[in-house]
């Protein structure tokens, strides 16, 4: 097990304190010998040199027999300066020693890609990466520039299994089968960029982490490895059979796939949740014929099946509360082979190809969710000769969607005994009656009690709470109420006639009644028609919103939907990267409330994302003009400013959010970046220490302190700062750029500028400064025609 060049710069820090432990030097860098030359040989003659007038000693770099390149130390007296130098190589190949012991630990070594402990530590340290930026709103849709560290609060895994592998290995042997992992762990590993930790995780299994990195990129690499397994083929010496392997893939993103209980579990366990998502879109591409990928966020919209039908209509679907899927929920069912690919021989020379028509055969409603499965009810059919059955596919449908018309007013039926619609025909009947109503009601009831130690089962329990709750809605809501069930631990209801403010404080009497009489404690969500430009079809998804938006409450645990509603969905969007989504939920939510700060707050930051400056600092200056105290405004306000140049009007918005919040560290950092404008540096050091002393600050300011010592022409203190802000983030892409930059500016070895330079450029192939590096660095070693293809396709 050898060290690439790049690993040994990666590693440049753990050997300047190795030697640094023998030696006593000022300042250090990397030398590599010139391509060409026999590594081994250099190698066998490789001898330390110490420049007693200059100071410098040279340590040639010797692993196993193999010159990896040179150590120069500079700033160097030796008092046996004949003697010293070989023992100090020594100490260094013994360093290079321990490096590679650290390397074998994490390594797999039949494919060279990271272990599993590895890959699950890496995941749990990027988890704590992001919930760090999402506790002091750091994180951002996009990169804005280079004072803070870049990080946009997300990232990204990749799960590869390969198809019918084992029945590979019984085929042709478990030996095949290590060449068959052992080359597809080297491909994987070649398309891989730098940046991405690459696993295997388990036998024929693997795993990939992307570092910020949004689903589209994901998808994109997943496509390229899962193309690249496809091309491989291997022969069987004994039968020179030619065995060719697919592999199924999956994806998943953080933080959008996690949901509110677990975002509490400790990241290492938040880690193995997150890689059973993964493993679950693998599952879904498996189930939809293999070689092929899917994502853990498309599973409820297109990857669910019908798994076995029951009688009267219900059946068992793949859908369960861990992919999202809610009671309620409404679902097209369409045959297996719908879109499909379809093919027909002619003859010999001619061939027909096509899809398969579509063919909707009805549409399901989910009306009770366990954990990994749900049950539906078919509420139409599209054909009675097409019947659902098991392996039918489903496409989740809002109701406005619906292909299928309403059924007739004669067809619900509800409970003779309680009066309460099962779900379907309760969708039924209000679908036809709120037609005719100018104003209505739909609130949504979950019991929050468990069983306990109540008699009977837990169905008849439910059943009885359920009558006994729809008594005394209809006690509050009048005769007209419609009642219907929505789960096995849930009611709805349906209020025509209301007004907004009649169910607003009629909900809080239920959970109050609910509470006092039946000792039963109830999460209640609820919404009204008209409410803003809300179509009719849109009030069971606003109710759910509303049901959401409770059980976040604390007791009593009701919501009518309305503007706080309203953000917290314009929240999740903005979570899920979709800007434009969350700026016109924000929009509306201050249409229903003016004086929501927070969603106004959060729309400056969504127009401050969109580069609408002008238009973020007049959200943050109205949120002031309301509350001259909230720092978070004042923050974005100075941080509008400062991007508008106004700085000014900057600094001072950042000193009244440090007076409201003295621990505000980003308020900090952006007082030392003013005062580094300014070009005081004392002053900026002060700020970046302070910030620096704030719990979460410390890794924060390494970059920034690094850049002030370089204003001081201290380039040994820079490089120290860097190199820990590298170690607290390893894809930290300014750090790198600031060391290859400084590796070029002070006549050191320009490859070590062009391995940091490549890295940065694949890390931000956006950033046209990374790309100039790199070309002047290859320019420096004579690669003119290197430098000038890389500087084509920067352009």
């Amino acid at each position: 097990m050898a060290l690439s060049r790049q690993e040994l710069i990666d590693h440049e820090h753990a050997l300047k304190d190795a030697v640094s432990e023998f030696l006593t030097f000022s300042s250090y860098s990397l030398f590599f010998p010139r391509t060409g030359e026999d590594p081994f040989e250099a190698g066998a003659r490789a001898e330390p040199e110490f420049r007693k007038e200059d100071g410098e000693l040279f340590l040639p770099l010797v692993l196993r027999g193999e010159l990896l390149g040179y150590f120069v130390a500079r700033g160097v007296r030796l008092a046996a300066p004949k003697v010293a130098p070989r023992y100090v190589m020594a100490l260094a190949s013994a360093a290079l020693e321990r490096i590679v012991l650290e390397k074998r630990v994490i390594t797999d070594p039949l494919t060279g890609l990271s272990n599993r402990e590895f890959f699950l530590s890496e995941l749990t340290r990027s988890i704590e990466q992001v919930q760090d930026c999402l506790h002091t709103g750091a994180c951002s849709a996009k990169p804005l520039n280079m004072e803070l560290p870049s990080f946009s609060g997300t990232f990204g895994v990749i799960f590869i299994d390969l198809d019918n592998f084992r029945r590979v290995c019984e085929r042709y042997g478990y030996l095949i089968g290590d060449d068959i992992v052992g080359e597809v762990g080297r491909m994987i590993r070649m398309v891989c960029p730098k940046h991405v930790t690459a696993s295997r995780f388990a036998n024929d299994k693997f795993a990939v982490l992307l570092p910020d990195a949004k689903p589209k990129a994901c998808f994109q690499l997943a496509e390229v490895i899962r193309a690249g397994i496809a091309k491989l083929s291997f022969v069987d010496e004994i039968t020179q059979d030619i065995i060719r392997i697919s592999a199924s893939v999956g994806y998943v993103n953080y933080p959008q796939a996690m949901e509110g209980p677990q975002f509490r579990r400790e990241p290492a366990e938040q880690a193995r949740v997150l890689l059973q998502k993964a493993r679950r879109a693998v599952s879904t591409a498996k189930d939809l014929g293999r070689d092929r990928i899917f994502a853990f966020a498309d599973i409820l919209q297109k990857g669910g099946k019908v798994v076995e039908m029951l009688p009267m209509g219900r059946m068992a679907v793949s859908l369960g509360a861990n992919v999202g899927a809610r009671v309620g929920q409404r679902f097209l069912v369409s045959s297996p082979k719908s879109g499909g690919l379809a093919t027909a021989q002619l003859t010999e020379d001619e061939r027909l190809s096509g899809r398969y028509p579509t063919v909707y055969k009805g549409e399901a409603v989910l009306i009770e969710v366990q954990e990994e499965m749900a049950f539906a009810e078919l509420l139409h059919v599209s054909d009675p000769s097409l019947s659902v059955s098991a392996g039918d596919r489903l496409r989740l449908v809002a109701e406005h969607e619906s292909i299928f018309e309403p059924a007739d007013e004669d067809g619900p039926r509800k409970d003779q005994e309680n009066g309460i619609f099962a779900y379907r025909d309760f969708v039924a009947h209000v679908e036809k009656d709120r037609q005719s109503r100018e104003r209505f009601g739909l609130t949504l009831v979950r019991m929050l009690d468990e069983l306990g130690d109540q008699p009977g089962s837990f169905q008849s329990f439910m059943d009885s709470m359920a009558r006994k709750l729809t008594g005394l809605a209809r006690s509050l809501f009048g005769e007209e109420t419609v009642a219907g069930r929505y789960g096995l631990g849930g009611l709805i209801l349906y209020q025509p006639g209301i007004s907004e403010q009649d169910l607003r404080e009629k909900v809080l009497e239920l959970e109050a009644l609910a509470s006092r009489q039946l000792d039963m404690e109830i999460a209640v969500g609820g919404a009204a028609y008209p409410y803003l430009n809300f179509r009719r079809t849109d009030m069971m998804d606003n109710c759910r919103k509303a049901l959401e938006h409770a059980v976040l409450l604390p007791k009593p645990c009701v919501a009518v939907f309305d503007s706080v509603s309203l953000n917290l969905s314009a929240d999740r969007h903005f979570t899920d990267g979709d800007i434009y989504g969350a700026v016109e939920e924000y929009k509306l939510s201050l249409l229903a409330d003016e004086k929501n700060l927070l969603s106004r707050n959060s729309l400056g930051i969504c127009y401050a994302q969109l580069g609408r400056l002008a238009e973020a600092r007049k959200e943050f200056e109205t949120v002031l003009a309301h509350d001259k105290t909230d720092a978070m405004a004042l923050y974005n306000l100075g941080w509008a400013n400062h991007r508008l140049g106004k700085f000014k009007e900057a600094r001072t918005a950042y000193e009244k959010c440090l007076k409201h919040d003295p621990a505000h560290i980003f308020s900090m950092i952006r007082l030392g970046n003013l005062a580094e404008r300014d070009e005081d540096l004392e002053a900026a050091e002060q700020w970046y220490s302070k910030a620096g002393e704030v719990p979460g600050g410390d890794r924060l300011v390494l970059r920034s302190l690094a850049r002030v010592h370089l204003g001081r022409g201290d380039q040994q203190q820079c490089r120290e700062y860097l190199h820990l802000a590298l170690n607290a983030n390893h894809n930290d892409d300014h750090a790198m750029h600031m060391l290859a930059t400084m590796y070029l500016d002070m006549g050191e070895d320009p490859q070590v500028a062009e391995v940091l330079a490549r890295q940065c450029a694949a890390l931000r192939p956006d950033k046209d400064d990374y790309w100039e590096t790199l070309v002047r660095s290859l320019l420096e070693q004579g690669k003119d025609e290197e430098a000038q293809k890389v500087r084509g396709r920067a352009s």
